[in-house]
């Protein structure tokens, strides 16, 4: 018989947060809270959810898990739900665009949030289980991952989709990862200074083309998922912003 030692979770995992994406089914809730609860993690954030707390579904498939259930936190948009969290991973099944890749495989995603989650909050998004995330809320995470599957039947359902994910965290929480000795900006600030750097360029004349929301999909990207955005490097964009708006204004408030 293993050492039941080796079944206890990490400490750090009250910062993983399970979020998902308006769940559909109060049972699938339910079933999700059971995965976590098997696996350590006790933090559901709901956004915008069918209501789940009062069904009996939900509480029949959590079985030994209400507790999650009582303590989920609901919020009603994505902005809410990830504007805390240093590093969020977004899941998908599907082929994306250019915009979305690379797609990691889901146990390098989990290594590396395990590692952010020894000092910070971070979290997995998981989609609606009729179509998953929408693009542009996967273009709001920091890494995208996939579970690798057979290719006649991809899709997971949504508490299975968590499971895999689930156990992907405590394999790799009970490998003790390297603690991540930076300071990560939390996605609020990321997407906040995504629209300074827009609005200062617009500032000194420039063209969004084809759109707005096409450019600003860009500069998240760079600043999403090609950097790990500290505290120190939010500071200086903006300080590089203000004094192009200091610039601006001298010159007559136009470009």
């Amino acid at each position: 018989m293993a050492d039941r030692t080796e079944s206890i979770a990490p400490d750090y995992f009250s910062r993983i947060h399970i979020v998902l994406v308006e769940p559909k089914v109060p049972g699938n809730i339910g079933a999700v809270a059971r995965a976590m609860t098997t696996m350590g993690l006790s933090r559901l954030v709901l956004i915008n959810p069918v209501e789940f707390r009062q069904e009996a579904e939900a509480r029949w498939m959590a079985h030994g898990a209400g507790e999650i259930l009582d303590n989920a936190r609901v919020v009603p948009t994505l902005d809410d739900g990830v504007k805390d969290l240093a590093l969020v991973v977004g899941t998908t099944n599907r082929t994306r665009g250019i915009w979305m890749n690379p797609i990691q495989p889901i146990d390098q995603a989990c290594a590396e949030l395990t590692a952010v989650a020894r000092n910070q909050p971070a979290g997995i998004l998981f989609g609606r289980e009729d179509r998953g995330l929408l693009n542009d809320e996967l273009q709001r995470c920091n890494a995208i991952a996939r579970i690798p599957a057979a290719m006649t039947y991809p899709s997971l359902n949504l508490a299975q989709s968590v499971m895999v994910c689930a156990y992907e965290l405590f394999r790799t929480g009970g490998e003790a990862p390297p603690v991540s000795e930076v300071s990560l900006a939390g996605n609020s600030e990321v997407e906040r200074v995504t629209h300074r750097v827009h609005e200062t360029l617009l500032r000194l004349g420039f063209t969004s083309l084809p759109s707005e929301e096409t450019f600003l999909r860009s500069i998240r990207r760079v600043l999403r998922r090609s950097l790990r955005l500290e505290q120190r490097d939010i500071a200086v964009l903006h300080k590089v912003c203000d004094e192009i708006d200091a610039y601006v204004d001298r010159r007559g408030g136009g470009a």
